[in-house]
């Protein structure tokens, strides 16, 4: 097939295809979000425009070195078809019993220099943080409650475009804390901060906030607001629009109302999502168990609350990667994962969980990769959405695009509880990509984080990137390091989450004969 240049842009039937960037945008100039396997065979089709290119051809360029059905090209033609508007395949054409056609006049032109990310909250956009709201009802218990409104309006402000919003995680590091805002502004780079207190009591609920200058600690404005317990959805979007226009007074209320979508019409419901999100954070066997159990306890509540299924749906992802599954657990994770993307609309919360689980637990690695790449596009600042489909990435053996998702999360989130998972999805990138060097590398900056899940996925592939280098000593210290932290851990109860059998085996065997118990 004939080659073009990678930094090119290819115009057709409407579309954009930028092959630099890795985009695709319609005749608005908007980009559309694309899976990357649909891509990858709309480029190529592109290449080949107004000549039937084989099944067999599309599969060895669309999965090159890997063994897939035609059932993955069928579904990577459909989504490509959804993408550029082409429904019906009259752009996008079938070749009976031949293969497929791109059925349009190609224009190329050369694509502008693609732009690095900063590593810093960009200049261009109002960059903010929500620190932890303070509890002021005077019972502990409702700490959960004043956490979740923060992660709420934070979620909320994070999927308007204007802002630049430092993750939930990163932020919940100060919790507890007596902080001086200039000193948060130069550890994480803001140029605005958001301080609030909650008050619940009697049926009703009281937000106080003010937002100050991180520069200066100049207060720029405050505001209270009241509300009975049933309003607080309205709540919730009353303090998100009042900060976003005290930022940026341009912005549009139709962009800010499109951003407070709310996961449930159930208070109940609501309650038992926000009181199971510490839990899952504690990330311990008896905290997951209690998770699990505020979460079907939500769906009862409500059938149709799709953020908790796919919470659930991660609950069992963590068992299943510490190695705490019963028999029978694998099932109803994919169940629920399923059922929330069926029901996540354009949630990226949902989205991010759900294509991670499915991925995960299904091995269906194409819806896995559309629903988080579709929680990226829906909500960029998104820290989890980030880490999320970069694990997808590297489940699907696509380690090229998976690093800079993880580079992003950690730009995004740079105090996360969870960076520990950054650094290891990231170190299995380039073990993936036999960079073993950076694989050390990146495994030995998460070793340094306090989470176990995070610093166990940085152990394993230190100790297989060690055991390729020859530095055999170091690759048997790094087996130790986890037997101590994880000490059931086994090679032969490794969960099968790798799309290429090839690589899973030669990981598996490196660990075993490094020393790591089968």
């Amino acid at each position: 097939m004939a080659e073009k240049a990678e930094g090119e842009v290819l115009r057709f039937a409407g579309v954009t295809l930028d092959l630099g960037r890795g985009s695709l945008r319609n005749a608005a100039g908007a980009e559309v979000p694309i899976a990357p396997k649909p891509f990858d065979l709309l480029r190529t089709l592109a290449r080949e425009a107004g000549r039937t290119v084989t099944k067999d051809a599309l599969l060895d360029a669309v999965w090159p070195g890997v063994n897939v059905t035609e059932d993955s090209l069928f579904q990577a033609v459909r989504d490509a078809r959804r993408a550029i508007g082409d429904e019906d395949g009259r752009v996008l054409r079938s070749v009976p019993r031949r293969g497929y056609m791109l059925d349009a006049v190609v224009n190329a032109a050369p694509s502008a220099p693609p732009v690095a990310e900063p590593l810093t909250p960009p200049e261009d956009r109002p960059s903010l943080v929500v620190l932890p709201f303070a509890n002021m009802s005077g019972d502990a218990e409702q700490d959960y409650f004043a956490d979740g409104m923060v992660e709420e309006i934070t979620a909320a402000l994070g999927r308007i475009r204007w802002f630049f919003v430092i993750a939930r995680n990163s932020a919940f590091t100060y919790k507890g804390r007596a902080v001086d805002v200039r000193e948060v502004g130069r550890e994480l780079g803001v140029r605005y901060v958001l301080e609030g207190s909650v008050r619940k009591a009697g049926g009703r609920v009281r937000i106080a906030c003010h937002l100050a200058e991180a520069e200066t600690g100049r207060q720029l404005w405050s505001e209270r607001f009241d509300a009975a317990l049933d309003d607080i959805f309205e709540l919730q979007d009353r303090v998100t629009e009042a900060v976003a226009g005290a930022l940026e007074p341009s912005l549009r209320a139709a962009e800010i109302r499109r951003a407070t979508a709310k996961p449930t019409g159930s208070l109940a419901a609501y309650d038992l999502y926000l009181r199971a999100l510490p839990h899952h954070y504690a990330m311990t066997r008896a905290d997951n168990d209690a998770a699990l159990d505020l979460l079907r306890r939500a769906v009862e509540a409500d059938a149709n609350f799709a953020l908790a299924k796919g919470l659930a749906a991660m609950c069992h992802i963590a068992r299943s990667s510490r190695q705490w599954l019963k028999p029978g657990d694998v099932a109803p994770g994919l169940t629920l994962a399923y059922e929330a993307l069926a029901s996540a609309g354009d949630d990226p919360a949902t989205l991010r969980l759900a294509g991670h689980a499915i991925s995960y637990f299904g091995r269906d690695f194409e819806a896995g990769l559309a629903a988080t790449g579709r929680a990226v596009a829906i909500n960029p600042n998104s820290a989890q959405a980030a880490t999320s489909a970069g694990w997808v990435r590297n489940h699907a053996c696509e380690p090229a695009g998976a690093i800079p998702l993880f580079r992003r999360a950690l730009r995004l989130s740079p105090r996360d509880p969870e960076i520990g998972m950054m650094h290891a999805g990231e170190a299995l990138a380039h073990l993936m990509l036999g960079d073993l060097p950076a694989a050390v590398r990146c495994a030995e900056e998460g070793v340094h984080q306090i989470e176990i899940p995070g610093v166990a996925a940085c152990l394993r592939t230190l100790i297989v990137a060690h055991w390729r280098l020859g530095h055999e000593a170091e690759a048997r210290e790094a087996v130790q390091a986890l037997l101590r932290i994880a000490p059931g851990i086994r090679v032969g109860r490794m969960p099968d989450i790798w799309r290429d059998r090839g690589f899973r085996d030669a990981y598996w065997a490196d660990l075993r004969v490094a020393g790591l118990p089968d």
